[in-house]
């Protein structure tokens, strides 16, 4: 799990810089549910969401749902 998710984000949704993310979270939201959750810890997604959703932890919460329905490791 050496992925950052900060970068890959970054390179998805085609911005120039991480702090552009939090002003296109539908783009973000949208790329962040095709990607495959096992690269990254649960504690990176939880950053995440956090940076670019702020406060708003629903993201975080549907994107945990998804990651324990598809990941191995249940």
């Amino acid at each position: 799990m050496d992925r950052d998710i900060f970068e890959d984000m970054k390179i998805e949704t085609e911005c120039a810089y991480i702090s552009d993310l939090p002003y296109i979270k539908n783009t973000v939201e949208k790329k962040l549910f095709e990607l495959p959750f096992d690269l990254y810890s649960k504690e990176q997604l939880q950053e995440f969401c956090d940076y670019v959703f702020r406060d708003n932890g629903a993201v975080y919460q549907s994107l945990m749902m998804k990651y324990r329905r598809n990941s191995r490791y249940n």
